[in-house]
């Protein structure tokens, strides 16, 4: 339900148009390639590494975990999950340097950044020294201010080494208290993750700690990543506003389309619209406010106890007491570009991701806030481009991996008719409707 959430980000921030039907390089294969077999080397190294650190079955267990880690993060790479594109990369590359210079104490800190395809305002550290961003990052946030300020705080958790550290007290309890080496999916409901970010969210579970450890871990990171911040300069509240920026985040509420879209958009030359389509199951036992409550619980997942993180910062710091809002900063041409990309290309990104029905439903809402508008064109050809890939999907039995099932009590009725619209709509319809979009 999370990514129902950023849609409504990237509807509330969307603010510039282009034409083309790709906004994003993804010729890449040569630079994924480089980077798996930098990967690998260095894996082999840090393995090697760990081996002296540890003895017995806590070795084993250690390793374990790092194993699937590894093997987590290379298949993120292998299913195209990261942006290599020129631009982005150098700006990243460029403020981690910035971040660098400006605290020699990170000078022999291995730190990569990379940049993720997916969606939601958000970054983790694998433990490694390697550092990925989401480009949500760049769509939701204002300036690069605040966006360095993610990456001080993840930088911090890896110069405070907090992944390893609940990689050895994950290891301790399989070996000690449960008194038996683990296979470390034990622990791990793959079930439970979407398809577009499963290799992300199992990495999350074998790196991150739990509960109370996660919540210290958080501020900890919160303290030591200002204090990076600081170091280079820049507009302190900035630290702060970031943080506020992601709570905001958190309670976005879920974006709606409304009926008559469907109609406009799919009764076409060689296929009149059909009422049934948007036929409902009866859900009798639907209740909204379980859905309303849940979106509430859903929200504090991946950004825990914000107002707590941002008090204890301003009790540490006196200096972020002072009043957050922006003053006016001054404009960075990089940031700026990059940002309306970000914004622009999101149904191509989540079509990447393999969430095509995510993807048609952004479309679906942009169109019917701008039927006519100056991105139409855009929109159109990623909706060909992705009822495509419906088709192929429903032809091998496999379209559940792409489109939701309704949960009502997890959805709302907008998302609902959008669901059942597109379980509703046989192998011949949905490709009369890529047909035509594909040629408009």
């Amino acid at each position: 339900m999370k990514y129902i959430s950023v849609l409504a980000c990237y509807f509330i921030l969307f603010c510039s148009h282009s034409q083309n039907h790709q906004l994003i390089d993804t010729t890449d294969y040569k630079k994924r390639e480089a980077l798996i077999k930098q990967f690998k080397a260095k894996h082999e190294l840090f393995n090697k590494q760990l081996k002296t650190s540890y003895k017995g079955k806590i070795r084993k267990e250690v390793l374990n975990f790092y194993k699937e880690s590894n093997s987590q993060f290379l298949e993120i790479i292998e299913n195209k999950k990261l942006l290599f594109e020129k631009g982005f990369q150098n700006y990243i590359d460029s403020l981690c340097l910035k971040l660098k210079q400006k605290n020699p104490k990170l000078k022999n800190e291995n730190i990569s950044l990379y940049l993720a395809k997916n969606p939601s305002p958000n970054a983790f550290n694998i433990g490694d020294g390697t550092i990925i961003l989401n480009i949500g990052l760049f769509s939701f946030f204002q300036n690069e201010y605040q966006l360095l300020s993610v990456i001080s705080h993840e930088v911090a958790h890896q110069v405070l080494e907090h992944s390893k550290k609940s990689i050895e007290k994950r290891a301790h309890i399989n070996t000690s208290v449960l008194s038996s080496s683990s296979n470390t999916s034990r622990s791990i409901k793959t079930g439970k993750y979407k398809r577009g970010t499963r290799s992300f969210n199992l990495l999350k579970d074998l790196l991150y700690a739990d509960g109370e450890d996660r919540r210290q871990h958080e501020i900890e990171a919160d303290s030591l990543g200002y204090i990076l911040y600081r170091n280079m300069n820049l507009p302190k509240t900035e630290f702060t506003n970031a943080l506020l920026l992601l709570k905001k985040y958190d309670s976005v509420p879920a974006i709606m389309v409304d009926s008559t879209i469907y109609t406009k958009l799919f009764d076409i030359p060689k296929q009149p619209f059909e009422s049934h389509w948007l036929k409902n199951e009866d859900f009798k036992d639907y209740n909204y406010e379980f859905y309303k409550s849940k979106m509430d619980l859903d929200s504090l997942k991946d950004h825990p106890e914000i107002e707590e993180r941002i008090t204890k910062l301003k009790a540490s710091f006196l200096e972020l007491n002072s009043d957050t809002k922006s003053t006016q900063l001054p404009l960075n041409n990089s940031f700026n570009n990059l940002n309306q990309i970000a914004k622009q290309s999101s149904p191509e990104n989540l079509y990447y991701l393999n969430e095509y029905g995510l993807s048609i439903y952004l479309i679906l809402n942009r169109l019917e806030t701008n039927f006519n508008g100056a991105n139409h064109a855009y929109y159109k050809k990623w909706l060909g481009i992705n009822f495509e890939a419906i088709h192929e999907a429903k032809k091998r039995y496999q379209l559940n991996r792409y489109v939701d099932r309704l949960a009502p009590n997890e959805q709302s009725l907008s998302y609902q008719r959008f669901l059942n619209f597109i379980w509703n709509l046989n192998l011949n319809e949905i490709k009369t409707i890529a047909d035509y979009y594909n040629k408009s």
